[in-house]
């Protein structure tokens, strides 16, 4: 079963935040179970699944450490068609076993020249882990917290993603947008339909979002089994 680790060596982009939405997306979309792993030391979608509305069919699992992981991971993909990794942002063992034991591992980065150094730290990691076990672990940057109107992209923007293209680093078409709603998630607990549109603005277009997001995911996923 396909596990979709988030890396990010630098804190503040997004990551649990994407994780998040995927798992949540996923779990409403199919009947069957999804497992997050919580491995960021700061458990917040532990704290998360303790609020209201979690879904039945998604399963967090925390308090992960180094020497679990690769049993956690291992022990989530034989009850759960998706398994969703949400790493600590820092380099560790831990990062580095969940993405030996991943099929796609997305690196969340804003549009800034910070954030794409800080990547292209994680590609190295995947690819340098790859390498030791004779395959190509699949990896692509995801945009975050960019503007919501897709027409509006700041020049960071452009120039980063054409710097990736050139560099033949995949970047996924979707990006997360900055969105009340997916900060909301946090604070209220459930997923983006159990929200009320009464208090939370742009409520449907979040959810588009995230829905192009899951069913990029899922596409790219099956690309890489056809690929191997």
């Amino acid at each position: 079963m396909p596990v979709i680790s988030f890396v990010s060596p630098k804190g503040g982009v997004g990551k649990t935040t994407t994780a998040l939405l995927l798992a949540t997306e996923l779990a409403e979309q199919g009947s069957s179970r999804v497992t997050i792993i919580d491995a960021d030391p700061n458990q917040p979608i532990a704290k998360w699944a303790r609020l209201p509305g979690k879904p039945d069919n998604l399963d967090v699992v925390s308090d992960i450490g180094e020497a679990t992981i690769v049993d956690a991971i291992d022990d989530a993909r034989t009850r759960s068609p998706f398994v969703v990794v949400d790493l600590e942002g820092a380099a560790s063992s831990r990062v580095t076993h969940a993405v030996s034991m991943s099929d796609l591992v997305l690196i969340p980065i804003q549009a800034s020249v910070l954030d794409a150094d800080q990547a292209a730290r994680a590609i190295k990691l995947i690819r340098s882990t790859g390498k030791s076990q004779g395959r190509s672990i699949p990896y692509a940057i995801v945009f975050t917290r960019v503007a919501a109107t897709a027409k509006i992209r700041t020049r960071n923007f452009k120039a980063i993603a054409a710097q990736f293209d050139q560099a033949g680093i995949p970047s996924l078409v979707t990006a997360i947008a900055e969105r009340e709603a997916f900060r909301s998630l946090f604070s209220h607990g459930g997923t983006l339909s159990g929200l009320d549109p009464t208090y939370v603005s742009s409520l449907t277009q979040a959810r588009e979002n995230a829905r192009a997001f899951a069913v990029e995911i899922i596409h790219n996923i099956k690309q890489a089994k056809a690929a191997a």
